[in-house]
């Protein structure tokens, strides 16, 4: 993990705090799985400190490159989504997905995670090149092997 995506919030004044990161594809590259390839995305996040919790608010906009489902060429995509995550300091695990049990030795949480999920979870399930724009040569040679006659469906 990142250490620039590193927030130590023992430093923090209760109310709220502003961070801003810039995502290239150096962010990508560190993954070991992504569906994302590349991406040049601005996060805003504000993060509101109260005594028990931490409510981080993400902002996350720009574009990402992934694969088309369908020719399976990498385009650039449009991204856009805000994401509230909370940050619960304790020591009882949680079943919300949202929040995130911050332990008492715990003094920094980093947030590389979750702006790559708000990410990957803000892209459509069919990722798709514009209409017109697919590789028609791969879509021609896909259309070779998953024609199906009659007589072998049988």
């Amino acid at each position: 993990m990142r250490s620039d995506f590193q927030i130590n919030f023992t430093s923090l004044k209760e109310g709220q705090h502003v961070f801003n990161f810039k995502i290239d594809d150096s962010f990508f590259e560190q993954l070991e799985y992504t569906i994302i390839e590349k991406g040049n995305l601005e996060v805003e996040m504000i993060l509101e400190k109260k005594p028990t919790l931490m409510n981080a608010v993400f902002h996350i906009k720009g574009t990402v490159t992934v694969m088309c489902d369908r020719c399976t060429d990498n385009f650039e995509l449009a991204v856009e989504t805000q994401n509230e995550l909370i940050y619960k300091f304790g020591s009882e695990p949680m079943d919300d997905e949202s929040v995130v049990v911050v332990l008492p030795r715990e003094f920094e949480i980093n947030v590389q995670h979750p702006i790559y999920e708000f990410t990957a979870t803000s892209l459509p399930l069919k990722k798709l090149h514009p209409k017109g724009e697919c590789n028609e040569e791969m879509l021609k040679i896909m259309d070779q092997y998953l024609l199906i006659s009659e007589d072998e469906e049988e």
